[in-house]
């Protein structure tokens, strides 16, 4: 699941995540563990949010799924 190619530029582009959202995002994905840990250490709660809206916003399985293994992992 995360191995896949979300394509967050398309989603900022029809307004469903912001442009700050996307920088987020950009900075966070496909990551390596200790990248994501210390992206978490400096801004989690900004991570967490973008996280949940876009769970809350966009509705396409393959994000969705992405999206939630993207939260397993930082909970684990």
């Amino acid at each position: 699941v995360l191995n896949r190619d979300i394509p967050w530029e398309t989603y900022m582009s029809t307004k469903l995540i912001s442009g700050t959202s996307l920088q987020l995002l950009r900075r966070y994905d496909h990551r390596s563990e200790s990248q994501r840990a210390q992206l978490l250490d400096d801004d989690g709660p900004a991570y967490v949010r973008v996280f949940v809206r876009v769970l809350r916003d966009i509705f396409k399985e393959d994000t969705v799924e992405y999206v939630l293994a993207l939260i397993d992992e930082m909970l684990t």
